[in-house]
């Protein structure tokens, strides 16, 4: 649950004010710092799943190359202590002689894609694929697995007419399903024989140059081309390869891809298929968009700004290029610079938003002046890990009006902090709950919610009783699914 500031190094962890730490919207955790230590951590922190596991690298100077890294919290979304780092090179699998690995792509069963440096094999480079896969996958709620495992590697794939050449940038989704870039930036995809599988086929784009920068479950990749026209911008591909013209999105918000020049790219895709794009405008800045059933939207309020990942919420974070780079969170139409909402105040400065998740969690990379980079997890303050259960009562009606009463109780072994509150997420289109103390915001943004209790949780203990008023005009069947929120920070 909730708790002090902690580095899960050897930091030594800064002095708080109380009245911050606890209403700041998200609790800042330290995954690494690179200041020359060769101890296991994560420096560079690289992607992050739904439930807060988190991969990258650490190494480079004194540790002699780069080392792949997952970080898995003690349970899902735990983003308030110490949870345990695994260095992925202690599996068998590799490619040998490897001098360098690369964590880039990560799943939510707990699988990894990446990339790791062999002498001897392909060009200059001689960076080849491997995908590791936990000895027992990440169950579908959140049961985590991420101390052992078995890699598999995938020689160096081959394009008639073009060659091989080292091979970057490995995506991975739900299914197994593994997409990279070779030779000339032509797109690779890996499918297995069957979903999660180590054994599978490589199909490739023989035509076109469009690394792939973000992968779903429907199999639709997004990325940037940047070969002649109109080959010069952002697209979103579905099915099998090749891509087609038709992949190319264009917008009146952004320059012509028509135009001599590469104008940007689709940086990350959520489950809905809506796009976190980046691309010059028509008053020659680059603005971060929001992609959504064709439709786009400049969420950038006029900053030069990237957008560099989105969740099902349709939460975009990135960068915004001002005085200095500023990680930034987009949403509802605002830009919200994260070095402001945090309870970390040791002079770490926020740079860039890297992945964001459903539950809210944001990673991010950072800075620690004279000291280094650094990886941070942002987690927001409200959200609760301990593991809670409902009590729901049957619902009333009295014309319109719609009533049932509701109680929680902490099965967890710590308290939770008040006020308790319960959001209704995927409340029934049309009904409104009345009562309702606001919505959520960076909790899993949109749901109403209410506070059912002022007063701290005790572990075993139980809410008394609160009831929950709805208006229901067209007499639909109320359906919800309840969530506990706790503590001052906002929701």
């Amino acid at each position: 649950m909730q708790g002090k500031f902690v580095f899960i190094a050897t930091m030594v962890a800064a002095a708080i004010v109380p009245s911050v730490a606890q209403t700041a919207p998200y609790h800042a955790l330290v995954l690494g710092v690179s200041d020359g230590r060769t101890s296991i951590q994560i420096e560079r922190g690289v992607a992050m799943n739904r439930w807060g596991q988190v991969i990258g690298t650490f190494g480079g100077g004194l540790s002699g190359g780069t080392h792949a890294v997952l970080w898995t919290p003690s349970v899902a979304n735990n983003g308030f202590a110490a949870g345990q780092l695994f260095s992925i090179e202690s599996s068998p699998g590799l490619p040998p002689g490897t001098a360098d690995t690369g964590a880039t792509g990560l799943n939510d069963r707990g699988q990894v894609a990446g990339n790791a440096f062999t002498p001897g094999k392909g060009d200059g480079n001689q960076t080849q694929s491997w995908m590791w896969k936990p000895t027992t996958l990440n169950s579908t709620t959140g049961v985590l697995h991420g101390d052992q495992g078995t890699a598999v590697s995938f020689p160096l794939l081959g394009i008639p007419g073009l060659g091989t050449l080292a091979e970057y940038n490995q995506l991975i989704n739900n299914k197994g399903v593994i997409g990279a870039y070779g030779i000339n930036y032509r797109v690779l995809l890996w499918t297995p024989d069957t979903p999660n599988g180590v054994s599978g086929t490589w199909t490739y784009d023989p035509d076109h140059s469009g690394g792939p920068n973000a992968i779903n479950d429907a199999g639709q990749i997004a990325g940037s081309s940047c070969g002649t026209a109109p080959w010069n911008g952002p697209y979103l591909h579905t099915g099998q390869l090749p891509l087609t013209t038709a992949d190319m999105l264009a917008s009146s918000l952004w320059i012509s891809p028509n135009l001599g020049e590469c104008i940007g790219g689709a940086a990350g895709i959520n489950a809905h298929g809506d796009l976190a794009i980046s691309a010059v405008s028509a008053l020659n800045a680059f603005h971060a968009y929001l992609y959504k059933n064709e439709k786009v939207t400049d969420v950038s309020t006029g900053f030069n700004s990237h957008a560099l990942a989105i969740n099902n919420h349709d939460q975009l974070v990135g960068q915004i290029d001002a005085d200095t780079r500023r990680a930034y969170l987009f949403e509802s139409g605002k830009a919200l610079d994260l070095n402001l909402l945090t309870d970390l105040r040791n002079g770490l400065f926020l740079r860039q938003g890297i992945a964001i998740n459903d539950s809210g969690q944001i990673l991010c990379a950072g800075v620690y002046p004279g000291v280094g980079a650094a990886t941070v997890l942002l987690t927001p303050r409200a959200l609760v890990t301990n593991p809670v259960a409902f009590t729901l009562g049957p619902i009333n009606s009295n014309g319109t009006t719609y009533t049932q009463t509701i109680r929680v109780t902490n099965n967890g072994s710590t308290p939770l902090p008040g006020p308790i509150s319960v959001a209704l997420d995927y409340l029934t289109r049309g009904v409104k709950l009345t009562n309702a103390k606001g919505t959520t915001f960076y909790t899993g943004p949109g749901s109403v919610y209410v506070n059912v209790s002022s007063s701290t949780l005790a572990a075993s203990a139980t809410t008394p009783n609160f009831t929950l008023v709805f208006s229901n005009p067209q007499a639909q069947t109320i359906k919800y699914k309840p969530r506990v929120l706790d503590g001052p920070a906002p929701r």
